[in-house]
């Protein structure tokens, strides 16, 4: 699982350790939703053609998307903008952090204004 980099920063800061980061991910990833659930929500793919990508997911290693794509129900904008919405609604790590009572949200918001002028 590859590490969110502002949990690296908050590790990096010592603020939290890698073992609350790797579960603030694993709880980031449980309540993410799906781009399937989401193309449906949008009326961007049927449930019958949901399933058939599923079915195809199966034997291959290939990525939800790719596959709509490959079977003809999307198109690449449609995939990227999929993406983008299942972005948005992921919760954000900080604010795991604080479910998890590893940070408060002083700390959270102290960081992260940190972690915005470092990158910047």
């Amino acid at each position: 699982m590859a590490v969110n980099r502002f949990g690296l920063f908050l590790i990096n800061h010592n603020i939290v350790d890698e073992e609350a980061i790797i579960n603030a991910l694993n709880i980031q990833k449980k309540r993410a939703s799906p781009i399937g659930k989401i193309a449906l929500e949008k009326g961007m793919l049927s449930w019958k053609q949901v399933f058939s990508i599923m079915n195809e997911q199966i034997d291959t290693a290939k990525l939800f998307g790719e596959i709509a794509i490959d079977l003809g129900y999307l198109k690449e904008y449609d995939v990227q903008k999929l993406l983008e919405i299942h972005k948005e609604r992921r919760p954000r790590i900080g604010e795991i952090l604080i479910e998890m009572n590893k940070i408060d949200r002083e700390v959270r918001d102290k960081m992260l204004e940190k972690y915005h002028k470092k990158i910047s």
